[in-house]
């Protein structure tokens, strides 16, 4: 299902949890967590994170600059006026393409030799970047202002902001479904996942009171107990605690025993 815009609805192996953006490509989800868990002291901890990144392979952030890249050589726009030009896209990009495509733009302003003003290029980048994903970001802006008291459209303004790395405003509307439904359990993992992310300790000790509530709701959400998993593992370098849970998770989706970030995550040695 396409939304304007070419937002794609988000539908993983798990499309009844409605499995969130980041979740859809578990590899590149490990491989952030992991590259915070390479710098913690931990040794057993880094080892299995330094697995994972490898294991992950081409699926993360590098690649997508690489093809960026290769796109813009491939077919430049003439001009500078248009959001188009100014990100060296098409019509028609996924919000992947456009991210890319922007952290492309952006390294090329904050470069040493860039010939011009960096700061008036940023501003431009980031513009044409919004222009490009507004007609989508109008579509749910539009559902939540049609019913403000409905989890559900919250929650998918929040997944429309997360898509595009707009991690403030999704925080805010994941906070707003659970006020809405203290139950919201799409609306809680990912909430979890970009306190998570930020790090800090308080924001990681309120992600994992998150992903404890997820499973509170449902003591069958794998999605929860992998991004939990990983907390434990990079965050508070305790892969006794990971293994427990992934092991928990293949007691519930025992199909999942063989897959490798799974065997990783367990710490497994024929991985």
């Amino acid at each position: 299902e396409m939304t304007p815009g070419g937002a794609r609805a988000w539908e993983g192996p798990h499309a009844t949890r409605r499995m969130p953006p980041a979740l859809s490509s578990a590899p590149a989800m490990s491989m952030r967590f992991a590259a915070r868990g390479v710098r913690g002291g931990n040794v057993r901890a880094r080892a299995l994170a330094q697995r994972i990144i490898a294991a992950a392979g081409d699926n993360g952030p590098d690649a997508l600059n690489k093809d960026a890249k290769r796109r813009q050589m491939e077919m430049t726009p003439k001009g500078d006026d248009t959001p188009e030009q100014i990100l060296r896209v098409s019509r028609g990009t996924s919000f992947e393409g456009l991210k890319a495509a922007r952290r492309v733009a952006l390294e090329q302003a904050n470069a040493p030799g860039f010939d011009g003003d960096a700061e008036q290029r940023i501003g431009k980048i980031n513009w044409a970047f919004d222009a490009l994903v507004e007609e989508s970001r109008a579509f749910f802006a539009n559902a939540v202002e049609a019913k403000p008291d409905d989890a559900d459209a919250r929650y998918r303004m929040g997944n429309f902001y997360q898509t595009i790395e707009k991690f403030g405003e999704a925080e805010e509307c994941y906070r707003r479904a659970i006020d809405l439904d203290p139950r919201h359990l799409d609306s809680c993992n990912n909430l979890a996942m970009i306190l998570q992310e930020r790090g800090d300790e308080k924001s990681i000790d309120e992600a994992e009171a998150y992903y404890l509530k997820c499973v509170e709701i449902d003591n069958r959400c794998v999605d929860a107990m992998f991004n939990w998993a990983t907390l434990k593992l990079h965050c508070r370098k305790d892969p006794d605690a990971c293994r427990v849970l992934i092991n928990q998770i293949v007691v519930i989706e025992p199909e999942l025993k063989d897959h490798k970030l799974v065997k990783l995550l367990r710490g497994d040695e024929d991985a």
